[in-house]
Order: structure tokens, then sequence, then C-alpha cells
């Protein structure tokens, strides 16, 4: 059974930014396999929820599709901890915490993050409406915290017993956008993203590494994502699977139309890009 160490602090950012700014500590969960013979890779993996839900704990919305739930990032971590990777389940600021957007913005067009998605959520929680420019925001924080975490797995790999050269990132929907974020655009080392319905802006991609990428969408995404998914992953070089007959919150048994379940095309992408 994989070892849990929760509540990992990797970093401190700004939260309340345009009230009474303070800060914050940002943590983890470390999802570590119960006894590795060497250095293994890491998986690090965010959450989705528009930006503004979802935890580290948990990204499972029972209600919100047509077919079922999604699988959380937490499980997943569960998952490929049990099978010998180093796993952790990042925690970043969402659109309540009106987070510090940084000093290192990565959107060259803030007036056109998708906001489909995020206009249900915001609809479905009681919020305002919100500009594109306010959602940029918190998005260059998630794309902050992403980074951050990833960099302190590698900082800190002796620790938890980490190659730092077998680092993989990924996340589902907000948290995908934020890993393909974090490698392409701040140019975070790993040796592979695991995109689940993430998109970015083919504008934001920056001259630099270019790693593998595995981008999964169902046939039934959300519009922006199954519009931009092949611009992206053409862009990126990248390898795209889609999952027919399924929306935005599928599981991880679901089948793409590689003939593997998402877990096992995610597994296949982790043996190569690992070799483990």
């Amino acid at each position: 059974m994989p070892r849990l160490i929760a509540d990992i602090a990797y970093a401190e950012a700004g939260i309340a930014h345009s009230t009474a700014p303070r800060r914050v500590t940002l943590r983890m969960d470390a999802y570590l396999p119960d006894a590795p013979t060497g250095p293994v890779p890491a998986v690090v993996l965010a959450f989705g929820g528009a930006f503004l839900r979802g935890s580290k704990e948990d990204d499972s919305f029972p209600t919100a599709g047509r077919y079922g739930a999604n699988t959380a990032m937490a499980e997943y971590c569960r998952r490929f901890a049990a099978e010998g990777f180093a796993c952790f389940s990042v925690g970043y600021r969402l659109g309540g915490d009106d987070p510090d957007p940084g000093t290192t913005p990565v959107l060259t067009r803030p007036e056109l993050v998708p906001m489909d998605r995020i206009r249900q959520v915001r609809e479905i929680m009681g919020l305002p409406p919100a500009i594109p420019q306010q959602v940029a925001g918190v998005v260059e924080a998630a794309i902050d915290d992403m980074t951050a975490a990833a960099r302190a797995v590698a900082a800190r790999a002796a620790e938890w017993g980490v190659d730092p050269a077998r680092i993989v990132l990924g996340g589902w929907s907000a948290g995908a956008r934020c890993a393909l974020y974090a490698a392409y655009a701040e140019h975070v080392p790993c040796v592979g993203v695991l995109s689940l319905s993430g998109t970015m802006d083919t504008a934001d991609i920056r001259p630099g590494a270019m790693p593998p990428v595995l981008m999964i969408s169902a046939e039934e995404d959300v519009g922006y994502i199954i519009d931009a998914t092949p611009r992206v992953a053409a862009a990126l070089g990248g390898r795209q699977l889609r999952i027919p007959g399924r929306d935005h919150w599928y599981p991880a048994e679901a089948m793409t139309d590689a003939g593997m379940t998402v877990q096992q095309a995610m597994r296949a992408a982790l043996r190569d890009w690992t070799g483990m």
C-alpha cells in the first residue's frame, strides 16, 4: 500500500490580493511507494474544478456529468504509487482566494482565457460574473503554484526517494492547464506531461525544452477543449486520444479510441517516458 504524507508545505504565496494582502502556505500530498529499491519517477498532478473548486484531496464531481463521476487526481496518485511511482497531489490557490497573480505572466492574451466552463461553475457557486482579465490573474497564480510544487519535488527529491531526472507533470481540466503551462511556458524540467481535458493558448508556448505530451479528451468534452486539443497537440508534437461517448467527467476506466482505458494510456506513457 502507498504511504501518504499529507499537507507538505512547498511554497508561500499571496491571497486577498485586492483587499488585505497576506501570505499563506501552499501544500501538497505525497503518495509514496511502500518499498522502493532506489530512486523512482515522480508524477506531479493538479486537480480540476474551473479554478474555483476541487482540492488536492478530491476533485471528483459525481453530479456534474451526464455519465457519472470523474476519477480524482488523488485516486490516480494512489493507483500509480501502488505501481511504484512517487506521486504528488498539488493544492493551489483558487478564485475565491483572490490570489496574487505574481510577477511572471505567461498568458500573452489574457482577454482570450476560455470562459464557458468558468461561467457555469460561477453560476453553480452563486458567484457574480467575471471578465477574462480577472480570471487570467487566477490562472496565472495557479500556474505559479504548479510550477513551485514541481520545482519543490525536484529540489527535495532525496527526501522522498525521487529521481529528479524522471518527473512527469499532469492534471485534469484546470489542473491539466496548469501542467501544460508549467512545462511549456515556465519550462519546469520534466520528461512528459499527462493532460486530461487540458488546453493552452498555442501563442503562450515559449521556446525551450519540449517534453512529450499525452492529451486525452472526451467526445462530448467542454467545447473549447474539443476545439483546441488537436491544435495544441500538433503544436507540441504530442499524442492525442479521444474517449468516445463520454463528456468532461470521465473515470480512469473509460475506454479511449486507442483501445486502452484512460489509466492504461497514462500508464503506457509513463512507461515510455520513465522506463518503469
